[in-house]
């Protein structure tokens, strides 16, 4: 058995009634005793490209699971109600306490997001900006280090998620 399931391959009793069964599909568990349906859409983060002036982007070592170790771009998940941009704002505070100046958005791209046996649909949304200060004060529960790398060198094997890949190699084709 995968260690990781889609959510709804998890979904077998209603969460309102709990009876079992139903009818589930890749979106939707719709319960057939009480008519209750959960719909299974992307959640949303939002991760910051920040850029030195020097061409230097700014990439963590994840501190935890999914993918410790691994190289990602400061970023994390929108809160319910939360604009984007004031959650990458509160992200960057929270993982590298840094500020930044001129955001705008460079672009989006799907991830599945293994997390405690399912793979979370994300909707991963990407944001360009320039560091407004150079000190890091880094959260060591969410980055064990941050690295000021040229994004040409960093081999695409490194980076956490496909969806970061994706970004990092947009970028990159911009630079050309």
């Amino acid at each position: 058995m995968n260690d990781f399931l889609p959510a709804h391959e998890r979904f077998h009793f209603c969460p309102q009634c709990g009876k079992q069964g139903g009818i589930t599909t890749e979106r939707t568990f719709s319960c057939e005793s009480c008519g209750f349906s959960l719909h299974f859409n992307a959640t949303v983060s939002a991760s910051a490209l920040v850029v030195r002036s020097d061409g230097k982007m700014l990439f963590i070592r994840r501190a935890r699971q999914p993918a410790q170790g691994m190289l990602a771009v400061p970023g994390g998940f929108v809160d319910p109600w939360e604009r984007a941009e004031v959650a990458l704002v509160r992200e960057l505070q929270e993982e590298v306490g840094l500020s930044v100046d001129q955001v705008t958005f460079f672009c989006s791209s799907p991830n599945g997001y293994h997390y405690k046996g399912l793979i979370y649909p994300v909707c991963d949304l990407f944001f360009m900006g320039c560091p407004s200060q150079e000190a890091l004060i880094l959260a060591k529960d969410e980055a064990s280090e941050a690295l000021w790398l040229d994004p040409k060198d960093v081999e695409l094997d490194e980076i956490a998620f496909p969806s970061m890949r994706v970004a990092l190699t947009i970028y990159r084709e911009g630079l050309s």
